[in-house]
């Protein structure tokens, strides 16, 4: 096993810890997101702040700063087994560096 498939292990097993279970069948995935696809996300998200009217710098700034982490993360996908119509999986990120789950 390489060191990436055990870190995506362990971010999987955190968010499992942190719901305290899930139902069987749940298919789990993680993604890492390193620190140069955290900066595509920041300016993407500023970009479109901006396209949808907000003008000022430090807002948007602050805007970025509360939905996109600053460091590199793990992005984990659950969806579940039996799916209801309509029915998104569910996303989480986890510290790569603080191993906790980010609000």
């Amino acid at each position: 096993m390489s060191k990436q498939e055990l870190d995506q292990k362990s971010a999987i097993m955190i968010v499992i810890e942190h719901l305290g279970s899930i139902p069987p069948g749940t298919r789990c995935s993680a993604v890492y997101c390193d620190s140069e696809r955290v900066k595509r996300e920041q300016d993407f998200h500023a970009k479109l702040y901006s396209q949808t009217g907000v003008e000022d710098k430090e807002t948007i700034k602050q805007m970025v700063q509360a939905n996109v982490p600053a460091e590199p993360y793990w992005l984990v996908s659950l969806k579940l087994g039996t799916p209801q119509p309509g029915e998104e999986p569910a996303f989480y990120r986890v510290s790569a560096r603080t191993r906790k789950v980010l609000g």
